[in-house]
C-alpha cells in the first residue's frame, strides 16, 4: 500500500488549495451509499477525473493534488489506483485513506502516523462548491457504469487520446496528462452544450 504523507511548512500551504484525490473518491463512496448504490475502483476512477476536468473549465485550476497520468488503458489517478486496487472490478467497501505526519506524543524526534479519512472538510473554504460540483458530476455521469465511463475518456480528441496518440499508443510509464489539455477539453464541453 503507498503511504501518503501530508507536506508540512510552505508546501502545505500551497498543497492546501487543492485535494487529495481520496478526498473526492470518499465523497463519491458516500454519495452512492447514500442512493443505494455501489461503486468499483474504475468507477471511482472516472468520477473523480470528470470532477477535476470540469473543475479545471469552471475555475481555471486544479481541483486535485496529483497529476492525472496517460496509462495504456485510460486516464489514472495513481493513488486512487493503489488505494483501491486490493478490489480489483468488485465494490469498494472502504474509504480511502493518507497518513499525516504528527510530532511523537513521547516528545523526542520521532514523527508518529495517523490514519485521516480525508474529506471535503480537509478544506472547508472549497467545501460548498465542490460539494455541489460533486453532485452535478454524480447526476450527469453516476448512471454510465465504469465501463461506459471509461469509453467516454478514450473518446477521440479526449486528453487521454491526445496524448497516447502524441506516443503512437504507448504513453512512457508516468506520463502526465497536462492540466491545460483537460482544461481545454472541458471547456470545449461546455462550449458545445451551451450550443446545442
Amino acid at each position: 500500500r503507498v503511504v501518503h504523507v501530508i507536506p508540512s511548512g510552505d508546501v502545505a500551504a500551497k498543497e492546501k488549495l487543492k485535494y487529495n484525490p481520496k478526498a473526492i473518491a470518499n465523497e463519491f463512496l458516500w454519495l452512492a451509499e447514500s442512493h443505494g448504490q455501489e461503486l468499483t475502483p474504475m468507477k471511482i476512477q472516472k468520477l473523480v477525473y470528470y470532477t477535476h476536468g470540469w473543475h479545471l473549465a469552471i475555475k481555471g485550476k486544479p481541483l486535485i493534488d496529483e497529476q492525472v497520468e496517460a496509462w495504456p488503458f485510460g486516464p489514472v489517478i495513481p493513488s486512487l489506483y493503489y488505494a483501491f486496487r486490493e478490489f480489483g472490478s468488485e465494490v469498494v467497501l472502504n474509504p480511502g485513506v493518507i497518513y499525516k505526519a504528527l510530532p511523537s506524543s513521547t516528545g523526542d524526534e520521532d514523527v508518529e502516523y495517523v490514519e485521516h479519512i480525508p474529506s471535503l472538510k480537509d478544506i472547508p473554504k472549497q467545501a460548498e462548491f465542490v460539494d455541489s460540483l460533486i453532485k452535478r458530476i454524480w447526476h450527469v455521469y453516476g448512471g454510465f457504469t465504469a465501463i461506459q465511463l471509461s469509453n467516454m475518456t478514450h473518446e477521440p480528441g479526449s486528453p487521454w487520446y491526445q496524448i497516447v496518440t502524441k506516443y503512437y499508443g504507448q504513453p512512457p510509464r508516468g506520463t502526465d496528462i497536462p492540466q491545460e489539455v483537460i482544461r481545454d477539453y472541458f471547456v470545449g464541453l461546455a462550449s458545445k452544450k451551451t450550443v446545442n
